[in-house]
């Protein structure tokens, strides 16, 4: 039961966390689903619910285990005080937007994206500056809590358990690959754009690890979807969004450009990640890679 006095076993402290997120979901469910339904009717239109209910659920998962089942403090998570400092937020938000403009850039390069007019937005000039800033508004409110639980879930608590039964290294491949096969899910998923989503895993591992802030790994995860949902008016892991004024519109063969998946479904993505991924590997941990391969 206990891996050492006062701690469980990786294996029942994930399964009290899924208790948990058992319990906590139907009851903020029960809470907020009647509140964002008075919200949607006095706003005019509807406000997904989902994302801030399954928020909720999972910091109060995240707070039981980890506060009272652990007795660990919330640097345990990386949500400790210094996690929020701004810097080191900037720092995840300026990675994860450099990645998805990076990606953007080499499509449009190689004439795989192409921007195009909505003309009914613009029927009426002066009203379009606000249609699109109310929809980067609803986009941000629907992006922003889905993009935190996630990394609540992964680069939270998976990845700190998965650290302290096998090491960092257990860590990065045990949240990588669950992220990835949690989006197998979603509408046009491939084997290419799961890899691919795996490899992201790896990326935001990496923000988690070299900055001890799951909080940065957040905003690198939201400025990459909220770049291309709100911005560049593309899918998003299959999920389409309000494109208000114009779009973007990915053209080509799909294995380069993502289709109907998205910019981070094709091999452009995957160039970029890749890369990304390997600039930030340590000069010992390439060293130590080359002892154990026998390459020099």
């Amino acid at each position: 039961l206990y891996a050492k006095p006062g701690r469980l076993r990786a294996v029942w402290r994930l399964a009290a966390f899924a208790l948990a997120l058992m319990v906590f979901q139907p009851i903020a469910e029960s809470i907020m689903a009647p509140a964002f339904g008075v919200l949607s009717r006095a706003v005019g239109e509807p406000i997904a619910a989902y994302p801030w209910i399954t928020l909720v659920s999972v910091f109060a998962s995240l707070a039981l285990t980890v506060r009272v089942i652990d007795e660990a403090p919330w640097q345990a998570v990386g949500m400790d005080r210094d996690a929020w400092r701004i810097r080191t937020l900037g720092r995840g938000l300026v990675l994860g937007s450099a990645a998805i403009l990076a990606t953007s850039a080499l499509l449009w390069l190689t004439r795989g994206l192409r921007f195009e007019t909505v003309v009914s937005a613009f029927d009426d000039v002066s009203t379009a500056p606000n249609a699109w800033i109310a929809t980067a508004l609803r986009i941000t409110l629907l992006l922003a809590p889905a993009a935190l639980w996630e990394e609540m879930l992964f680069r939270g608590y998976l990845w700190t358990v998965a650290e302290d039964a096998g090491g960092v290294r257990v860590a990065r491949w045990a949240t990588a690959i669950a992220f990835g096969l949690v989006h197998v899910l979603n509408p046009g998923a491939s084997v290419l754009s799961t890899t691919i989503v795996t490899l992201a895993g790896f990326c935001l591992g990496a923000v988690r690890e070299r900055t001890g802030s799951l909080a940065a790994a957040w905003l690198a995860h939201l400025a990459w979807n909220w770049i291309m949902a709100a911005a560049l008016h593309v899918p998003v892991s299959g999920a389409v969004f309000d494109t208000p004024g114009y779009r973007a519109t990915l053209v080509g063969a799909d294995w380069w450009t993502g289709g109907t998946w998205g910019p981070e479904g094709g091999v452009a993505a995957l160039l970029v990640i890749g890369g990304a991924l390997l600039l930030s590997i340590r000069p010992t941990e390439w060293r130590s890679f080359r002892m154990r391969t026998g390459s020099r």
